[in-house]
């Protein structure tokens, strides 16, 4: 069954019971009334789902960008055989990365983070600028190794935690 509207709001209100204080970056997310919300092609912004994935030092997984030419988490848009965030995230992590979805287990259910950010306009895909509504979910990965796919990513590697783009994230992973 596809993500739903409803399944979108329960992952954002099991987030907010966490993290109160997050309250204005998913106030966009539970703005969206239909599932249009979760197709790339909404604008001015559309759901999308990233994995945090530690490994046993603690080190996380970042993935260098062929489009943008920078390190991210692995994630990206929705699919509509998606049957929920947290799937969504985990298909992008192995899509992206090449590791064994066996060796990666959701450390919780509820997003560990919520993110709104600018993507510039990309005329060769005919997509103007928008926002990504991102949600994102903390995985542990006990075994695999890195094969990147290299048509969307230069490169995929373990590196410092500090090394991802959000200081409030940083901090939520210090307590893992």
């Amino acid at each position: 069954m596809p993500i739903t509207i409803a399944h979108l709001r329960d992952q954002l209100h099991a987030y907010l019971d966490r993290w109160p204080e997050s309250a204005d970056e998913v106030r966009p997310l539970l703005a969206l009334d239909s599932e249009a919300g979760f197709d790339r092609s909404t604008t001015p912004g559309h759901v999308t789902a990233s994995a945090i994935v530690l490994d046993e030092s603690g080190a996380v997984l970042l993935i260098h960008h062929r489009l943008y030419d920078r390190w991210f988490q692995p994630g990206g848009h929705l699919e509509p055989g998606d049957e929920s965030l947290p799937a969504a995230a985990l298909r992008e992590a192995v899509e992206e990365t090449g590791l064994d979805p066996d060796g990666l287990e959701l450390a919780e259910p509820a997003p560990i983070h919520v993110d709104v950010h600018p993507i510039p306009a990309n005329p060769s895909r005919g997509e103007g600028a928008h926002d990504h509504y991102d949600v994102r979910y903390l995985f542990r990965c006990t075994r695999g190794g890195l094969r990147p796919r290299t048509e969307e990513v230069h490169a995929a590697a373990w590196r410092p935690a500090g090394d991802l783009d959000n200081a409030d994230l940083v901090e939520r992973l210090a307590s893992y």
